[in-house]
């Protein structure tokens, strides 16, 4: 079988989701197809045809431009390819995918990710774009696949068929994702983790509020992976037991989880949207780490019922009572619960149970 992968960029790290159950199928001949790539994972072994290679390295409006003008060449080489079926990831940038499946006759899998699922958001000719590709891949689609419950009661919302329209979680990779082997009971403060962008969507300005109020009660050591607008303000006003480890590849975000007493993920709704699912929750859960989140969107389908914690009010204050009562969890608590999170991934989200969905909806579609 001969899969096409295509997206409108194609970026990795971060955006592994887009190439994972490729990985871990190896028997089916895959090629990935998108207007603009950025790989700097030696791992990706996947051939990508890019349409428009230099296109991330320029100015924003240069950039979508290129992008604009590969949309024909990215639709003839995907239609060249001859695949069996096409697999658009996103369902913006997706009319290249539709074209060729209206070309070729192969069927059109779309997997929704999160803005791509809600109808028209915004004004201008950025939401125009968007909502042009929204209706295509709803319209041209064999098959919608939404990454969790929630996303797809907001495709059905936004006139997604019922009958084209199943839910697929992406799972994480639990061979990958594991416990630090050989782990000796830690001697330092406990370290509470963030993984993400460093944004008031992902609620990390929250988070750094209610660990400053426990410091003198719970002594620990905030770690914030990654970057974004909130980092300048955040490092002027840090204290001393916040480390800012900037972007990191997986083998740095795996190591920084193994060290991690507890990974805490915020996110907040914003302009009308929430989380579609946080993959990162998974990750951390399938390396032994219970997760604190808010209840956004699909972030509740995505924890370990009984074994990590979710709240339902959204406040630094809220924040700082499920982090006070992380940090109290003894040694003994501590490792029950991370090997109870651990074991609801491998059971319920893992990349296995993924990809076996998937090779079946795959040979649904071609019938």
């Amino acid at each position: 079988m001969r899969v096409a992968l295509t997206k409108g960029t194609l970026l990795v790290p971060p955006t592994y989701f887009a190439l994972s159950h490729a990985l871990a199928m190896p028997e089916l001949d895959w090629q990935a197809f998108t207007l603009a790539a950025r790989i700097t994972d030696p791992s990706i072994t996947i051939p990508i045809d890019e349409v428009a290679p230099r296109a991330l390295g320029s100015p924003l409006p240069l950039r979508v431009a290129a992008q604009a003008r590969g949309l024909g060449r990215m639709r003839r080489a995907i239609a060249a390819w001859n695949p069996d079926v096409i697999h658009q990831h996103q369902a913006t940038w997706s009319l290249p995918a539709v074209g060729a499946a209206r070309d070729t006759g192969a069927p059109l899998v779309v997997t929704l990710h999160g803005g791509d699922a809600y109808p028209r958001l915004g004004r201008g000719a950025g939401a125009a774009w968007n909502a042009r590709n929204h209706t295509s891949a709803f319209e041209g689609a064999t098959r919608l696949l939404a990454v969790s419950r929630y996303l797809a009661d907001v495709a059905l919302g936004a006139g997604a068929d019922p009958e084209r329209l199943s839910v697929h979680y992406q799972g994480v990779d639990t061979h990958w994702w594991t416990p630090a082997p050989n782990a000796e009971e830690s001697r330092e403060e406990p370290v509470v983790l963030f993984v993400g962008a460093l944004s008031s969507l992902k609620g990390v300005d929250d988070l750094a509020r209610a660990s400053a109020t426990l410091m003198g009660r719970r002594p620990h050591r905030l770690v914030l992976v990654g970057d974004g607008p909130l980092a300048p303000a955040l490092r002027a006003h840090a204290p001393d037991h916040v480390t800012f480890a900037g972007r990191l590849e997986r083998e740095g975000v795996r190591a920084w989880m193994r060290r991690a007493h507890v990974l805490v993920l915020p996110t907040k709704p914003t302009q009308g949207r929430q989380e579609a699912a946080g993959l990162v929750l998974l990750e951390a859960q399938a390396c032994g780490v219970p997760v604190i989140a808010y209840r956004t969107g699909g972030t509740s389908e995505m924890i370990a019922p009984g074994a990590s914690m979710l709240s339902s009010e959204r406040s630094p204050d809220a924040l700082a009572h499920s982090l006070d009562e992380a940090l109290a969890w003894s040694e003994d608590e501590r490792a029950d619960r991370g090997a109870a999170c651990r074991a609801w991934v491998t059971r319920e989200r893992s990349l296995r149970g993924s990809v076996d969905q998937l090779r079946a909806i795959y040979a649904d579609v071609m019938r």
